[in-house]
């Protein structure tokens, strides 16, 4: 495995059931997608615990999301803090995650539960009016002048054959 701040030794946890360590994280991260990201910073106050077989990892986990509206993409920054309880499994053969030898990669885990947070279509606010089609005009902030929206609809011809 690569040098990674996400991968944590764990042989000290395998061998009694029941023995936990805390771990503070703190490290960049850059996830994300088209409209939101995760990120520049992650920090993380975990506990690591043997419980039966499996590495329980529980604690907060705190990051900053960057979104971009869905209909006017205005850009806008706001705290994300999230509390985990995931489990990590000792054997390759369990379903979800597993350990790579004597460590366990932090990796998936915390992105998995930080990206499930992140809105799929964010919304600076739900009255949000969105662009106008012609011109890109922002219609937050005011009537978008200048072009007849009447001649641009994809069906207007075909308002003609309803009038008498």
């Amino acid at each position: 495995m690569t040098s990674s701040p996400f991968v944590v030794p764990v042989s000290d946890l395998m061998s009694t059931a029941g023995s936990r360590r805390e771990l503070d994280l703190d490290t960049p991260i850059e996830w994300g997608f088209e409209l939101a990201a995760v990120g520049p910073e992650l920090h993380a106050e975990l506990i690591l615990e043997n419980a039966s077989g499996v590495l329980i990892v529980r604690g907060p986990v705190a990051t900053d999301l960057g979104l971009t509206c869905h209909r006017c993409l205005t850009e806008w920054s706001e705290p994300l803090q999230v509390d985990i309880a995931e489990a990590i499994g000792f054997e390759d053969d369990t379903d979800g995650y597993s350990l790579h030898g004597d460590d366990v990669d932090l990796e998936p885990v915390l992105r998995d539960v930080l990206l499930l947070e992140v809105p799929l279509r964010p919304l600076c606010r739900q009255s949000c009016l969105g662009l106008c089609a012609t011109c890109g005009a922002d219609l937050n902030t005011g009537s978008c002048l200048g072009h007849d929206e009447e001649s641009t609809l994809p069906f207007a011809e075909l308002r003609d054959l309803l009038e008498p």
